[in-house]
């Protein structure tokens, strides 16, 4: 009897092993596993300074840092308490094992205030135009000229991006359960922000992800999704659209 026992505690110890040893390669190619994490955020003392990847920290980016990960991953971090997820890139490296250290931007973007479990997937390249536009917005431009700039550049006035909150609209579906399988091919952060409008005298239903967010953060978003929705096209959020 005590053999048995023993003999299940030594096989339960070797899988858990195996399991963790497995979990721990992090193939760039496998965007499906979920990795169990502890979220964790940055202390502000690292704001300015250089990370793994060269680039400058900064809190205001959706970055993140980890033990093994290859520098310039995107990640998918869902927050398991609420199930919020943000898209952050890997660009500094973190000494524990199992930790997730997020910007300060990114880990309120998912209610982490202290620390929380997480779970993160890998993402592929297309991922980066959504990542850029969620970056793009948090990060302000720059306040001195670049001195690169020549005399002409800098008396042209700038180009002005389109005012107001935008939505996006991917295509209208002949019927519901074209619909759903429409939304079904969306990154699935943007899922549940679709909202299927019937198409007045018809069978169609048209398909908008709801944002209302700025042109700089949806303009990003439409051209990530254009090969998969060639009818894409920004539209403007209606006052009652929120």
């Amino acid at each position: 009897m005590k053999n048995n026992i023993l003999y299940r505690i030594l096989l339960a110890i070797i899988t858990l092993a195996a399991t963790t040893a497995a979990a721990q390669n992090f193939d760039p190619s496998d965007t499906t596993t979920l990795y169990p994490h502890k979220g964790t955020f940055y202390a502000d003392r690292f704001e300015g300074r250089k990370t793994a990847s060269g680039e400058i920290f900064s809190q205001q980016r959706f970055t993140a840092a980890h033990w093994k990960i290859k520098l310039g991953t995107l990640v998918l971090v869902t927050n398991q308490n609420n199930g919020q997820q943000v898209i952050v890139k890997v660009n500094d490296r973190c000494p524990k094992r199992g930790v997730f250290d997020l910007s300060r931007r990114a880990a309120r973007a998912i209610g982490i205030r202290g620390s929380q479990p997480v779970n993160v997937r890998l993402l592929g390249p297309e991922w980066e135009a959504a990542w850029q536009a969620q970056d793009t917005a948090a990060t302000p431009p720059p306040t001195t000229p670049q001195n690169h700039t020549s005399t002409t550049a800098q008396n042209k006035s700038p180009k002005q991006e389109p005012q107001g909150l935008f939505d996006l609209y991917i295509g209208t579906a002949p019927t519901r359960a074209d619909a759903e399988q429409m939304i079904r091919q969306l990154p699935e952060i943007y899922q549940s922000k679709v909202e299927p409008t019937a198409e007045y005298g018809t069978d169609g239903v048209s398909l908008i992800i709801r944002l209302g967010q700025p042109y700089r953060r949806v303009a990003p978003l439409q051209t990530s999704l254009l090969k998969t929705f060639p009818e894409a096209a920004l539209r403007k959020t209606e006052p009652n659209k929120p």
